[in-house]
């Protein structure tokens, strides 16, 4: 398996907006501004790496295998799943 994509980690992503709602007018107005500023730049951040695999092997079985990892928050995701495709038709 590869790095096929990164992605904006959802984890990150949650964080950083909770920071925001918890920080609204709570701290000065420039303070806040920046924090907005943080939330809006990241959520075009791409550090979740994001490896898949899909395909039929020479037996039939049909695989998916996705598996994703942030190394700034630790979020962790995989996925895999195996058929037999010879059983569909």
């Amino acid at each position: 398996m590869s790095a096929d994509n990164w992605a904006v980690c959802p984890k990150c992503k949650d964080t950083k907006k909770n920071v925001a709602e918890k920080a609204y007018g709570k701290v000065p107005q420039s303070e806040y501004l920046n924090i907005l500023a943080d939330v809006a730049g990241y959520e075009k951040a791409e550090v979740l790496r994001e490896d898949y695999e899909i395909g039929i092997n020479e037996l039939g079985v049909f695989y998916v295998s996705y598996e994703c990892r942030c190394d700034r928050c630790g979020f962790k995701f995989n996925f895999n799943h195996t058929e037999n495709g010879m059983e569909h038709g």
